[in-house]
């Protein structure tokens, strides 16, 4: 069966890459996959998708009577498809309109209201789907940047790329490690960028946990048969005075089985069979999220690097506040920091009291995690710690479960603390 992608695939590229955000070696390589059709991920695409792929290929590069031929020839019932050949006809009128000349200006008018139409939702979304077999041949192999070190405690960690429109699961597997375990299509706030007020359709960025899971009587239908709730906001969110609640994983309403790339309020979802089988891999208290764009895979340098300086800021903050030397253990909080109630200079004027009266202190970090944020943040990097401590001085002990939210300003190698809390 012939194949749009193939036959169109020398020609295609300039106007495809532009509209599909790959590069050219990236649709190239598509093309390639889809004519040796011997590659497994090629081989598991379903009917829609295949001719959604090789149909947007042809209308990126100009080509819509191509994209109706494949579509025609493949007969599929499905909205995307519907849409995609909806888009095709518009571009074909317009084309046939202006191969009409001189002869053509009597219907200018409807050519204008042609060109102003706007049909590209299936676009869109075919476009998606397009970059994830691109990705899924050779863009996103290799371990996440942004997971410095995970404590063996952390069962899952789901990564969102609002960018690509796809959630990473990793999961522990029987020998304990991180692995991939799924790799969805996901749909993601109506409106682009990070989540700052209640209303604003727009997913939040930074790193959470899931705390709820919603079912039965306490789930809309609309949500699809379960949803997960996420921390937001979380302290960083405080800080930075975002407002707005109930950010959810949730599924599809009864009967849709297709939403394009951005049409939640701000939560995050995906097809409701989906939706169940990502559930296995939820354990609450124990499953990590972590919302950005672009998100960056296989740089092991990058993620050595990242890891060893914050790894090195952790350790000079403990070895000074062990070492009762108060203001060098000062300087490890940013001018920024925020604690609960506690500023800067009010945690300044708490730890020189307290500390002043040790002859002795002790502090021992366990269980650790520390992940990257992908997202900058108006203070600069961002890298969250979670941990257990145990402090013991010559007065008082404790063990409690801390998170911290380390920043690390341009043009800086050290990071400082932003903000902690105790949990």
């Amino acid at each position: 069966m012939q194949r749009v992608g193939l036959y169109l695939a020398w020609c295609l590229w300039a106007g495809s890459v532009q509209a599909a955000g790959l590069s050219l070696d990236a649709q190239q390589h598509v093309s390639a996959a889809l004519q040796a059709d011997q590659d497994v991920h090629v081989r598991a695409l379903s009917a829609q998708n295949r001719v959604a792929i090789e149909a947007v290929l042809a209308l990126n590069g100009g080509h819509p009577k191509a994209a109706l031929d494949v579509l025609q020839q493949h007969a599929v019932e499905d909205p995307l498809l519907a849409m995609l050949a909806a888009e095709a006809h518009r571009q074909s009128a317009i084309q046939a309109v202006d191969a009409a000349g001189a002869y053509g200006k009597a219907v200018a008018m409807q050519r204008n209201l042609l060109k102003a139409a706007d049909l590209s939702v299936g676009v869109r979304e075919a476009n998606v789907r397009l970059a994830l077999l691109a990705d899924q041949l050779d863009g996103v192999a290799g371990f996440p940047v942004d997971l410095l070190h995970v404590d063996d405690g952390i069962y899952s960690i789901f990564l969102v790329d609002k960018a690509r429109s796809r959630m990473f699961v990793y999961a522990r597997n029987e020998q304990g490690a991180l692995v991939r375990v799924a790799d969805e299509y996901i749909v993601t706030g109506a409106h682009i960028g990070d989540k700052t007020v209640e209303g604003d359709a727009r997913t939040p960025n930074g790193v959470y946990r899931f705390v709820k899971r919603l079912e039965g009587k306490g789930l809309e239908v609309r949500y699809g048969p379960v949803a997960y709730p996420i921390d937001y906001p979380n302290a960083l969110d405080v800080l930075h005075h975002k407002h707005g609640s109930g950010i959810w994983m949730h599924g599809y309403a009864e009967g849709v089985g297709r939403r394009p790339p951005r049409d939640t309020k701000g939560c995050f979802a995906l097809p409701n069979s989906r939706l169940l089988a990502v559930s296995n891999y939820v354990r609450l208290g124990h499953s990590w999220v972590i919302v950005g764009s672009n998100l960056q895979f296989n740089q092991p340098q990058q993620h050595d690097g990242l890891r060893a300086s914050l790894q090195a800021s952790v350790d000079a903050w403990q070895q000074d506040w062990t070492s009762l030397d108060t203001e060098a253990y000062l300087k490890h909080y940013d001018q920024g920091f925020h604690s609960g109630k506690w500023n800067l200079g009010l945690w300044k004027m708490h730890k020189r009291r307290v500390n002043a009266s040790k002859s002795f202190i002790d502090v021992q970090l366990s269980r650790v995690t520390m992940i990257h944020d992908p997202n900058r943040s108006t203070e600069g990097e961002i890298a969250v710690m979670d941990f257990e401590q145990s402090y013991r001085s010559d007065t008082y002990q404790d063990k409690t479960h801390k998170r911290m939210y380390w920043v690390r300003h341009a043009g800086q190698k050290a990071w400082k603390i932003l903000s902690e809390e105790t949990l």
